[in-house]
């Protein structure tokens, strides 16, 4: 009698391998509900690295360009004492140059009549100097100035500066005539802004 009311107490229970194998514990036929872990929210990177500023002519503290005249060449040397990694629109920029004469003879007289510096910054253009004269450039002589550049507007990123040479080169040797040769070149040097690194 004891083993039939046994059997069929377990028959409404389902077999023996459902109740040992359980893993949760039965407490009073409720089952305890565990929360689902809920999935994080994913972190967000910022994938926006610091502002850096484009390297410039000047970064290793002296540059050089060679401009093309008809049958003579210009070569400009620009170079400087300050870390120009670390110019800024409101810094002081303070360049040397020389202008030599290159690929002619030293037969022909030449002179520099002009010379002269524009900066422009984006937003202002201003004439930076300008020293008039009749100066020797026959070759060895070169002209050497050192230009003093302003700060520039607040907020420019790059100011660019433009050098202008008027050349007087005598037309045949002791001739005592000049032709005049005018030689442009550029010079674009980058300003740190809004944290921007060299």
């Amino acid at each position: 009698m004891t083993a039939a009311m046994l059997l069929a107490g377990l028959s409404g229970c389902g077999t023996l391998q459902e109740i040992t194998s359980s893993s949760k514990p039965l407490l009073g036929g409720t089952t305890v509900n565990e929360p689902s872990p809920s999935a994080s929210p994913p972190v967000s990177v910022s994938a926006s690295k610091a502002a850096t500023r484009a390297s410039g002519p000047l970064d290793t503290g002296t540059v050089t360009h060679t401009l093309k005249q008809g049958d003579f060449t210009v070569q400009m040397t620009y170079w400087t004492s300050d870390n120009a990694k670390l110019y800024t629109a409101s810094s002081v920029k303070t360049i040397n140059v020389a202008a030599h004469i290159e690929d002619t003879d030293s037969k022909h007289r030449m002179y520099l009549s002009t010379f002269l510096v524009t900066q422009d910054d984006g937003t202002l253009r201003a004439q930076v100097t300008k020293d008039s004269g009749k100066f020797e450039v026959t070759p060895p002589y070169p002209y050497n100035t050192v230009v003093t550049v302003p700060a520039a507007t607040d907020g420019a990123t790059a100011l660019t500066l433009t050098i202008q040479l008027d050349l007087l080169v005598e037309t045949a040797p002791k001739s005592n005539s000049y032709y005049r040769s005018t030689a442009l070149d550029t010079l674009t040097l980058p300003l740190i802004k809004d944290g921007a690194t060299g």
